[in-house]
């Protein structure tokens, strides 16, 4: 490796992660370089535009990381990252596996893979749900809330008697499913048919879109449905890695 490169980058790096602004001093004793080189690396720096002096002497990295890695995050398909996910998810299952996000307030089907089994759950590619009785629709209000408020602030539709539709109510469930990471419907948009649903996040750790399975009640009982619980979260948490997401650390 260039080891000038190699100076460059982790002077950076340290630039990056140091919670106030750094002198040349400071920078060369912690980065085990002689003064005259820390000041050239961080002149580099300044004129490619990568950092910036402030007043008072000390260093600073700009934005110009941030620009250049959203540039990168926006190339990043994720109903093509997400397809093998789905893939092995829906042959270990043998049932309908879906990725979901948000068209304004509806939920709209991104990837659909149906059920092996005769009986199916009709779901299609573009395809649309009502967002706070489906598992994935539930999920991805839980986790915009400011969409959430929105779709909130209007009545909303009872399609079985299980179906939630008072507000308190509701906003109860949102809540327990950001605390499980997970959500479920119980019959909730048709009757017979369940579901789960878990969030694939990006590197800010937002919920951008959920991964889900829909299988009829009469195959999935209590036990089935926390074994496909686990699987689901663990596809989604693979995709989220595949983003960028890191879980935030413990404290």
């Amino acid at each position: 490796m260039d080891k000038t490169a190699v100076k460059l980058l982790r002077l950076y790096e340290h630039l990056c992660r140091a919670d106030t602004p750094l002198g040349v001093s400071a920078l060369a004793s912690r980065m085990r370089l002689t003064k005259s080189n820390a000041h050239r690396i961080l002149r580099t720096l300044t004129g490619l535009g990568y950092a910036n002096q402030t007043p008072d002497g000390q260093y600073a990295p700009t934005l110009k990381s941030w620009e250049l890695g959203t540039l990168v995050l926006n190339r990043l398909d994720f109903v093509q990252i997400a397809k093998p996910y789905l893939g092995e998810l829906n042959q270990t299952t043998g049932e309908s596996v879906y990725l979901a996000t948000l068209n304004g307030t509806a939920v709209v089907y991104l990837d659909v893979l149906e059920s092996r089994y005769p009986i199916r759950i009709n779901a299609a590619i573009g395809g649309s749900g009502p967002s706070h009785c489906s598992a994935s629709g539930k999920l991805l209000l839980a986790y915009n809330p400011v969409i959430a408020a929105q779709y909130l602030a209007k009545p909303l539709e009872k399609y079985t008697p299980r179906t939630v539709t008072r507000l308190p109510d509701v906003q109860r469930k949102l809540e327990a499913i950001r605390r499980a990471g997970y959500s479920i419907n119980d019959e909730e948009w048709v009757e017979g048919v369940c579901g789960v649903a878990a969030p694939i996040h990006d590197s800010h750790r937002l919920g951008i879109a959920a991964i889900g399975i829909t299988a009829l009640k009469e195959r999935v009982n209590r036990a089935k449905l926390k074994q496909l619980t686990a699987l689901v979260a663990d596809t989604a948490r693979q995709v989220s890695l595949k983003l960028g997401y890191r879980a935030a650390p413990l404290r």
